[in-house]
């Protein structure tokens, strides 16, 4: 019984461990700064970016945050389409919301750094998270 538990528990902690290259940029859209929308052999799904948090779009809690929040995804959305090679690195499982979780490399460079390195964004951190409305 111990062994079948821990064989269960192996499981469903398995990670995914892949280099994925999309070849067009329409392949990938980022419905915010930090959730974006990926076509890859024909099937879709939703890419969370590791170590980014960005401002809400879809429930923000001030005018402020939308705005930012935009701002966030006009900028991502920028880099992937000037992008010559786009990589995701995918080293670990899904989130609570059934998103992959994964850097983005655009051109050698992590989308999540470049978007803190900008003021767009910041390290995710669970226990703390930003207020974007002050």
């Amino acid at each position: 019984m111990v062994l079948r538990i821990i064989y269960i528990s192996l499981l469903l902690t398995t990670y995914v461990s892949a280099d994925i290259k999309i070849r067009k940029q329409n392949d990938l859209y980022c419905y915010d700064g930090d959730t974006c929308y990926v076509t890859y052999k024909g099937k879709n799904d939703k890419v969370r970016l590791l170590e980014l948090d960005t401002p809400e779009i879809s429930n923000p809690k001030c005018e402020q945050e939308y705005a930012l929040g935009i701002d966030a995804r006009n900028f991502v959305n920028n880099l992937i389409s000037e992008g010559v090679s786009i990589k995701f690195k995918t080293e670990y499982n899904r989130d609570f919301f059934g998103r992959i979780l994964s850097y983005i490399i655009v051109d050698g460079e992590n989308v999540s750094k470049k978007m803190v390195s900008n003021g767009l964004g910041v390290i995710y951190d669970r226990s703390n998270k930003k207020d974007w409305c002050e």
